[in-house]
């Protein structure tokens, strides 16, 4: 895989993750030394002051944990050696969502819409206003059909992010691997009309979009859990 020629800055990015509840042990979950490992004090108060739309405190944990994932995500991107430490992401607001909560998966998946998100004011999701460092961003989480799956942004309209998951037969982790690929290619060679797209990864770890072995300019993440991949991408407008 070639690298691209020249390093600049990077200004663009996206991270996503996906949380089977079903594969999560709510008892453990509820247990002081577990979750104080993953909330801050203040996002402890959060659910104890508002119990976001009446959720179980254990989805509201994994809830936390998918955002602060997906945040590492993304900053991964931007700071290759930096390390995961989920109390020092801090959700600071959590918003429930107000509209009718996205539909259930047909066929097993779902998708966002993609360029009308720049007309979608995210009423179906669970949005989130997070800290991490310096640094603002913002996430939009659906929970639906027993998962949790997240993107974030630095754009609080996440206009030009995508983002899917769907379900799958086995959780073996070469299995995950090859099928959360074979959905984000699918649905790059959809939206972009190319072929000969191929998913690889970067010298520092994250996945990147190859098209004749050269690197694509379009962030990508990709997440799976269970039976459940999922994926999240940047297109970057041409000026």
């Amino acid at each position: 895989m070639k690298e691209p020629a020249t390093a600049r800055n990077v200004v663009n990015s996206t991270g996503n993750d996906v949380v089977a509840l079903a594969a999560t042990n709510n008892e453990r979950t509820r247990q002081y030394r577990f979750y104080s490992k993953i909330l801050s004090a203040g996002e402890q108060a959060l659910y104890n002051g508002s119990a976001p739309g009446a959720m179980p405190f254990e989805n509201y944990v994994w809830l936390l944990w998918s955002i602060k994932e997906s945040v590492y995500k993304y900053k991964k991107r931007i700071a290759p050696d930096l390390v995961f430490s989920p109390t020092k992401i801090t959700v600071h607001h959590l918003e429930t969502p107000s509209g009718n909560p996205p539909m259930a998966f047909e066929s097993g998946r779902w998708d966002s819409a993609g360029q009308d998100n720049i007309n979608d004011t995210g009423d179906r999701f669970y949005k989130g206003l997070i800290h991490c460092g310096s640094c603002i961003l913002y996430s939009r989480s659906i929970i639906v059909d027993g998962i949790i799956s997240t993107v974030v942004s630095g754009d609080k309209n996440f206009e030009n992010t995508w983002w899917g998951v769907r379900s799958i037969d086995h959780t073996g982790y070469a299995y995950q691997s090859s099928m959360v690929r074979s959905f984000v290619v699918s649905k790059l060679k959809s939206v972009l009309s190319l072929a000969d797209l191929q998913i690889g990864k970067s010298r520092g770890g994250y996945p990147v979009v190859l098209r004749e072995e050269e690197q694509m300019d379009i962030p990508l993440s990709l997440a799976h859990h269970d039976r459940f991949v999922a994926y999240s991408f940047q297109l970057i407008p041409s000026h």
